[in-house]
């Protein structure tokens, strides 16, 4: 399960121009017949992230492709899934029926069949959208489950027993254990993406269409087949293979993608869905900073754009110009990743009142305030804050730990620590028991850890240096180093899965990546299986509590009511328990959007754009 797409942005940038593949004549895509050819409704361009262009296509995408510039920007324009989360009118990052394919599930037999009837869909070649369509995703995904995002060792696709198309219109899946309704819709259900059985099951480029799918060598075959045309990412606008959709767009034939990361979309002139476009093109533009796309939004050659932080206070000159601001937040989280088995700093990180002194020392409100102009939400446990969900514990919307210095020195003074503000504590009473450093704390130990920042992030640099001197006056020595985001995130998932006796001591201690650092999409259910979990997939710091674990496990299983309850109590418990420490959650941008845009009432916070219910106003 990978659902952290800003954590994995910056690896993906690298293999853009990964896996050309020669192109023949019998996969090059043709040009729209003048009937289609789209009628006015006007251009509207979209600024894509630094640094963040398309690196895949086909809906079926490993971790190392899930960044908003796959996953919610470009596939389900295309392709839509069963159930779409997210909403064009608000931030809630719930689910959305009337955007869906299909209708609410229906459960039976004790939870464990589910049965989804799809609405009337077509392909963009006519041909019916059908659950057969369903069972060829699924025959591929559980072929590869290694290599899809969504999949979690031990999770719902572990427990398919069997899945079928009883008719054109039905999709029946049976699982061979009952889980919370609520997770498996939202986590389970929600990434189950019909794809195109009568174009895509073949095995090669010259290849005919067959039932290749329906055999787990077959299914094999032909994801070897559709993963290496979506890595020929110069051929994407020239193949026959990614014009078939069933979503309101699809490239624009021929010059619709380009490896540098524009993308250019055409309005689908047989989508049968809800929302039909009303512009004639929709245009993603890549930049390769955030200076040379501010300059292009401050030129009129960008509609909806982003501000630079560095650059907010030309707010009001922008807004004369002609555009609004608005940030967007993400339902995410922001923290400092702790890692609990790098062999130097385990005896200090494994104490939870050291966790607690650290995390006392940060300032979120004024971080908040000063550092991020107001842009930011406060991180105070697993679950976020923003949007307000029914996922959020009361006790969780409050800081457990508010920022106190002198509470921290005292914490740290009653467990044995000599202070030395300005300096570096250092343990005068160490072994176990009250009034004591703890375990595997010797006499003499320096209160010193090592943290890493990402360059290039003026905002993050910022909160770091504030909270050093924070932590430097309480005696907790900071060695700081900041790199490029490739190398943090390297650096700091360096000892995932590993134990302290396997992970480099040279390895940050405190690490943080980007804002928001991880988001809950395109899994939105909020119980941390991969990020707290023992053995998680994005569980950097190795972090493994067998309370939180065992909650974590009731909240899949039980019933929806009592998992609720069981989710307020695990998000109460780890948000004392710091597994990491928690952050201001920075707006993902802010930004700037033409006054001639229309049909923008909010930003979505599943990251998910509606670009089919835009107009443009001359």
């Amino acid at each position: 399960m990978r659902p952290f797409r800003r954590i994995l942005a910056s690896l993906t940038a690298c293999c853009a121009v990964a896996g050309m593949l020669a192109v023949t004549a019998a996969e090059t895509a043709q040009a729209v017949p003048a009937r289609h050819a789209s009628k006015g409704g006007g251009v509207v361009t979209f600024a894509e992230q630094p640094g963040a262009t398309p690196t895949y296509i086909f809906p079926l995408y490993n971790g190392a492709n899930s960044q908003n510039a796959d996953i919610t920007y470009l596939q389900p324009l295309m392709w839509l899934p069963l159930y779409w989360f997210g909403h064009p009118t608000s931030s809630a990052a719930t689910v959305n029926y009337k955007l869906s394919m299909a209708d609410p599930p229906v459960f039976s037999s004790s939870g464990k069949t589910i049965t989804m009837r799809l609405k009337r869909y077509v392909w963009s070649t006519g041909a019916p959208v059908t659950a057969r369509d369903v069972v060829f995703w699924m025959n591929l995904v559980m072929a590869e489950k290694t290599n899809y995002a969504g999949y979690v060792p031990g999770g719902w696709m572990t427990h398919v027993a069997s899945y079928s198309a009883p008719s054109p219109d039905t999709f029946v899946l049976k699982l061979t254990k009952a889980y919370n309704q609520t997770y498996l819709l939202y986590n389970g259900l929600a990434t189950i993406t019909p794809i195109p059985q009568h174009a895509w099951d073949k095995t090669s480029t010259t290849g005919a269409i067959g039932t290749y799918d329906t055999t787990s060598a077959g299914a094999k075959s032909v994801y070897k087949f559709l993963n290496a045309r979506s890595e020929s990412l110069s051929t994407w606008a020239t193949t026959r293979l990614w014009q078939v959709v069933d979503g309101p767009w699809h490239l624009k034939p021929n010059t619709g993608f380009q490896i540098t990361g524009q993308v250019i979309m055409i309005p689908n002139k047989r989508y049968s869905g809800p929302n039909k476009p009303k512009i004639s093109e929709f245009e993603e533009l890549p930049f390769t900073s955030a200076a040379a796309e501010y300059n292009a939004l401050r030129s009129g050659t960008v509609d909806y754009g982003y501000v630079p932080t560095t650059d907010l206070a030309t707010l009001g000159s922008l807004k004369a110009s002609g555009f609004k601001i608005e940030p967007w937040y993400e339902w995410g989280l922001t923290f400092l990743i702790i890692q609990f088995t790098n062999p130097k700093y385990q005896a200090l990180v494994s104490q939870l009142y050291v966790r607690q002194a650290m995390q006392m020392l940060i300032d979120q409100p004024e971080y908040i305030k000063k550092l991020l102009d107001g842009y930011a939400t406060p991180t105070y446990g697993p679950v976020p804050t923003f949007p307000k969900s029914s996922f959020l514990a009361k006790a969780e919307s409050k800081n457990p730990y508010p920022y106190s210095p002198t509470k921290a020195k005292q914490l740290l003074a009653s467990h044995g620590w000599t202070i030395h503000s300005g300096g570096t504590d250092v343990c005068s009473k160490p072994g176990t028991g009250a009034g004591k450093c703890g375990k595997g704390i010797s006499s003499k130990t320096k209160l010193a850890v090592s943290l890493m920042y990402p360059s290039g992030f003026p905002n993050i640099a910022n909160e770091i240096q504030v909270m050093r001197s924070a932590f430097n006056n309480v005696g907790i020595h900071l060695t700081l180093s900041e790199a490029p985001e490739n190398t943090v995130l390297s650096d700091s998932f360096n000892c995932i899965g590993k134990s302290s006796a396997e992970c480099p001591a040279s390895t940050p201690e405190l690490a943080i990546i980007s804002s928001p650092l991880y988001t809950y999409v395109p899994i939105y259910y909020p119980d941390g299986t991969s990020l707290f979990g023992c053995g998680g997939a994005t569980n950097a710091g190795n972090y493994c509590d067998k309370t939180a674990n065992q909650e974590i496990t009731e909240i899949e299983s039980a019933g929806n009511a009592a998992s609720l309850k069981t989710l307020y109590k695990y998000q109460e418990y780890v948000a004392k328990q710091l597994p990491l420490l928690w952050f201001p959650n920075a707006a993902y941008q802010i930004s700037a959007i033409s006054n001639k845009l229309k049909g923008i009432p909010a930003q979505d916070s599943t990251a998910h754009i509606y670009p089919s219910t835009w107009t443009l106003k001359s």
